[in-house]
């Protein structure tokens, strides 16, 4: 009798277990559906959540100039030429419209893998206004970010209503009714950012031009107040490199409409200055719309719109940028080390590109 008891307990232990491991199986299955059902609802902008993504894909510690910022730092900071100017291995690391709260966490996520010897830091957060940031905006700068504690980080920062977190942290809720928008390209893991490949280092060409003025207004000292909460998240950026011992520069993108931005530019360099000059002679950070820095750039032909360099622009401002660097940072030349191939062949490709761009200056008779 005992015997028989015995055997069937065991019977219903196998049952049991059976039955939990095939729970356990379902649960695994419905949570990879469920994930790769996310990543697929997920808009593949290059301009925000490619640019994240494939920066997983670069070798360990092989990005040297780590660019974290807005729009008009991927459009303006051209990583081919400075890679064909100066073997500078570059990477864009930024987003459309990227507050400081969101550039903080994506700092902190790049920085598990890589080890850049300069971290640049576009200013343009500086004159937003807004508390918290707008939905798109959200997906783009934080979907891409693959570890839950720094993409958790960025949603809470982003959101106004706390309550929406869990949604935004899952991403279905918030991508549910993205399926009429679902085309094949979607599904592919990795990205294809754009049909640029694994190569791409995030610089994104705006190929127009808009004609403008060359501003005209007084340089002068007068601080307007930034917003408390990017003040707030930029002061955790520069601590965050001073704390990793890695040089920062903030970068002021020339742009037509400054003069609308420069009372934010003099605060937000006063707070910089609290961290220590990282440049030449006590030098925080390079506004290129200084007037003592004019170097070639035309506002009839090289911007693309009021804030955003065209490809003409970009090329311009990124070989005196690259000039720039080299003289405050000791910054190797890569061209030639096999390590750093990706860099040559990202530029190859985009170099044989060039000729097709509107705004490139190449047509006859463009200036």
């Amino acid at each position: 009798m005992q015997e028989k008891s015995a055997v069937r307990e065991k019977r219903r232990a196998g049952v049991l277990a059976a039955f939990w491991a095939r729970a356990l199986c379902f649960a695994v299955l419905l949570a990879a559906a469920l994930g790769y059902a996310a990543y697929a609802l997920i808009p593949k902008y290059d301009y925000g959540i490619c640019s994240m993504l494939n920066h997983y894909r670069q070798p360990r510690e092989s990005v040297d100039v780590l660019v974290v910022g807005t729009s008009i730092a991927y459009a303006g900071i051209n990583t081919n030429v400075l890679w064909e100017e100066y073997g500078i291995a570059a990477y864009d690391l930024c987003s459309a419209e990227q507050p400081f709260w969101d550039s903080y966490y994506i700092l902190k996520e790049a920085l598990k893998t890589q080890r850049p010897k300069l971290i640049i830091l576009d200013a343009k957060p500086a004159i937003y206004t807004q508390d918290y940031s707008r939905r798109s905006r959200i997906i783009m700068s934080t979907f891409g970010i693959l570890s839950p504690e720094n993409r958790l980080g960025a949603i809470r920062a982003s959101l106004e209503d706390p309550d929406e977190v869990r949604d935004y942290l899952l991403a279905l809720p918030v991508l549910h009714n993205g399926y009429s928008k679902l085309e094949g390209r979607m599904l592919a893991f990795p990205p294809d950012n754009g049909g640029r490949g694994g190569a791409w280092k995030g610089f994104i060409e705006v190929d127009t031009v808009e004609k403008h003025s060359k501003p005209s207004f007084v340089w002068n000292s007068v601080k307007r107040p930034i917003n408390a909460r990017e003040e707030e998240y930029v002061r955790k950026i520069f601590a965050l490199a001073k704390e990793e011992g890695i040089p920062l520069l903030l970068v002021c993108m020339p742009n037509p409409d400054y003069k609308e931005d420069h009372m934010y530019m003099n605060d937000l360099w006063h707070v910089a200055e609290e961290y220590g000059a990282s440049g030449l002679e006590g030098e925080v950070g390079i506004n290129y719309n200084h007037p003592d820095l004019r170097f070639g750039l035309r506002y009839s032909s090289c911007f693309a719109d009021w804030q955003h360099l065209n490809v003409k622009g970009s090329m311009i401002f990124s070989k005196r940028l690259g000039e720039d660097l080299k003289a405050r940072y000791d910054l190797p030349d890569r061209r030639g080390d096999p390590a750093w191939a990706s860099w040559q062949e990202a530029a190859d490709a985009w170099y044989a590109r060039l000729p097709g761009f509107a705004s490139s200056g190449l047509e006859e008779g463009a200036n």
